[in-house]
C-alpha cells in the first residue's frame, strides 16, 4: 500500500445507537485499521460514550470526534433508551451536514447499527439508514447493495411489507435499479464487466404466466431495455436457481425482487463478511451487515470484522485509484 496520500479520503463514521455495539467496533477497527494512514477518520456521536471505547478497544493512530451536542444522561450498554436513539439520529443528521461541507469527491460516510424500533419511537416514520439518507441527501433514487465475498446483492424493493411486492414492481423502478447498478458496478464487484442475474418473483419464474404475470409484463422488458446500456444482463432467472448459479461464480451480482429473497441467501453465507452499501447519495455510504447487538454490548465481544471491510470497501469507492483500482 502506498505510504503517502496527498489528498487523503475523509471518511465519517457515526456512532450508531450509543447502547450498542457501534462504539466498540468503531474503535476495534481504527485501531487495526488507522495505522495504515490510507484516510482521515471523523466520528460522530457522544463524546463521552465514543471517549470511554477509545480508552477501552482503541491502541494508537488518530482520529477527531464530533459531537452533534444533547446530553446523554446514564447510557448503559445494552439497555438502549430513547435519549440514545435521538442521540443516534442527531449524529446521523450531522454526519450528513458535515459531508455535505466537504467539497470533495473523497468522501464517504460509514455508519454504525442504530435500533429502527428506537429510532422510530422518537422519530415516527423513521424506516431505516437507507431512506433517512436519502431524503437528508435530497436524493431521487438510491439503491441498497449487500456485498460479500461470494456474491453481491440488490433489492429493488426494500422496507416493504411481502403483501405489497408484487403491487410495488414497476419496470422504472426495476430499470433504474439495474442503471446504478450498472453505473456502480466497479464499486459493487470490483470488476468491469460483472454478470448481472436477475431474480423472478414468482415460483419457477412464473412458469410462463401460469402461476404470474410479473415475470412477462414487468420484470422482462425491464431488463430487455437495460441490455442496450449494459449486455451481460441475465433474467428474470427462478430465485431458486440464480442464487445457486451465483454461489458458483456465474453471477457476481444479483438483482432480487424483494429483501428477503436477496438479504435471506446472501447472509446465510456472508452474514460476518457482508456490508451494505448505498449508491445514489452523491458520495459512498457503508455500514456492516448487522445490528446492534445489544445482547453483547459492552462485554468486549463484539467482532470489528464487518466494520473494517465497511470502511474498507467506503475508502475504496471513494479514492479507487490510491487502492490501486482502475476504472
Amino acid at each position: 500500500m502506498p505510504s503517502s496520500h496527498t489528498n487523503k479520503t475523509r471518511l465519517v463514521l457515526t456512532m450508531g445507537d450509543p447502547a450498542g455495539i457501534g462504539p466498540e467496533i468503531i474503535m476495534r477497527s481504527l485501531a487495526n485499521l488507522s495505522k495504515e494512514r490510507f484516510a482521515a477518520f471523523t466520528v460522530v456521536g457522544d463524546g463521552p460514550v465514543l471517549m470511554e471505547a477509545a480508552d477501552r478497544f482503541f491502541k494508537g493512530g488518530e482520529f477527531e470526534v464530533v459531537d452533534p451536542g444533547g446530553k446523554l444522561p446514564g447510557c448503559v450498554p445494552g439497555k438502549p433508551t430513547q435519549e440514545g436513539a435521538r442521540k443516534a439520529l442527531a449524529s446521523i443528521d450531522e454526519a450528513v451536514r458535515i459531508l455535505k461541507r466537504l467539497d470533495t469527491p473523497l468522501k464517504a460516510l460509514v455508519t454504525a447499527p442504530v435500533s429502527k424500533e428506537m429510532i422510530a419511537g422518537v422519530k415516527p416514520g423513521f424506516i431505516g439508514h437507507t431512506e433517512h439518507l436519502m431524503k437528508a441527501f435530497s436524493s431521487a433514487r438510491v439503491t441498497m447493495v449487500l456485498t460479500g465475498e461470494h456474491f453481491s446483492v440488490v433489492p429493488v424493493t426494500r422496507h416493504i411489507p411481502l403483501k405489497e411486492v408484487a403491487n410495488s414492481l414497476s419496470g422504472t423502478d426495476i430499470l433504474e435499479t439495474i442503471a446504478q447498478v450498472v453505473e456502480g458496478r466497479m464499486t459493487i464487484s470490483g470488476k468491469k464487466d460483472p454478470r448481472i442475474g436477475v431474480a423472478a418473483l414468482n415460483p419457477h419464474g412464473g412458469e410462463g404466466g401460469k402461476i404470474g404475470r410479473e415475470e412477462i409484463d414487468v420484470i422482462s422488458p425491464a431488463i430487455e431495455e437495460a441490455r442496450a446500456m449494459y449486455p451481460l444482463i441475465e433474467g428474470p432467472v427462478p430465485a431458486d436457481i440464480v442464487f445457486y448459479k451465483a454461489m458458483r461464480k456465474y453471477y457476481d451480482i444479483v438483482i432480487a425482487m424483494y429483501h428477503d429473497q436477496g438479504l435471506g441467501p446472501f447472509k446465510m453465507v456472508d452474514f460476518s463478511s457482508g456490508v451494505n452499501m448505498t449508491l445514489g447519495l452523491g458520495c459512498v455510504r457503508t455500514s456492516p451487515d448487522h445490528g446492534t447487538a445489544f445482547d453483547i454490548a459492552g462485554k468486549g465481544m463484539a467482532s470489528s470484522g464487518s466494520m473494517e471491510k465497511a470502511i474498507l470497501a467506503a475508502a475504496r469507492a471513494a479514492s479507487p485509484t490510491y487502492f490501486g483500482i482502475s476504472r
